[in-house]
């Protein structure tokens, strides 16, 4: 199971009001950014004075189900015993009839230095981003827009198909694409650097199909 460097989202869909204070089933998912569950989790919400309050283990999905009261929490990740993560969240107070498990709580932790955009495709040949690709990159932008503390690298890489020229050309070409469109939806510039490999570091065999696919990639590094 792969572990992930940090966001916590709180999604809301809420369509009936909750009374004050009564209890409701809150969704726990723990994932890194490709959405793969993080198993064997502890996640503990905390009141703002640190008096442990509510928590839980993840199953081999990355999921529990925590039956909580809204309000404002300290929510702290686990993993082996180890604090991996900690962020303020807020869940308010609603009025009225309840929500029957509507409420859900997304961990977000990548812990890895690198990881690759899964899901992010180019035009061929090209350094044009397929329209079906803008989710994972928006889901990036939520990324960076918590993890205001860092600078990463938007690497490019191709297969091994035409010359090293052409392709070092392409995957720079395509990391300064994905730069500009995290530049577009209000990352600042000065966080992001663009550099293409070309085929130079390969994952993969080129001599397959398959193994050229996976060399065509987009990776994100943390820098130091």
């Amino acid at each position: 199971m792969k572990n992930l460097a940090g966001l916590l989202m709180v999604l809301f869909v809420m369509p009936l009001p909750l009374q004050a204070q009564e209890k409701f089933d809150a969704q726990i998912f723990v994932s890194n950014f490709n959405d793969e569950g993080l198993a064997n989790a502890e996640v503990k919400l905390y009141d703002t004075t640190g008096v442990f309050m509510f928590g839980g283990t993840t199953n081999q999905e990355g999921r529990f189900v925590l039956n909580m009261h809204p309000g404002k929490y300290q929510i702290k990740l686990f993993q082996s015993g180890e604090l991996k993560k900690e962020r303020l969240i807020d869940i308010p107070e609603l009025s009225g009839r309840k929500i029957y498990n509507r409420v859900r709580i997304h961990v977000l932790f990548e812990e890895r230095k690198v990881f690759t955009l899964e899901d992010l495709h180019f035009e061929y040949n090209s350094a044009e981003i397929q329209a079906s690709s803008y989710d994972i990159l928006d889901r990036l932008v939520d990324f960076l827009n918590y993890e205001t503390d860092g600078k990463y690298e938007i690497g490019g890489h191709t297969d091994a198909i035409g010359s090293d020229k052409d392709n070092y050309t392409l995957s720079e070409n395509r990391a300064q694409a994905v730069r500009q469109y995290l530049i577009d939806h209000g990352i600042t510039a000065d966080r992001l650097v663009a550099k293409g490999y070309g085929e130079s570091k390969p994952i993969a065999d080129n001599e397959t199909d398959e193994g050229r696919a996976q060399n065509r990639r987009t990776e994100v590094r943390k820098l130091e």
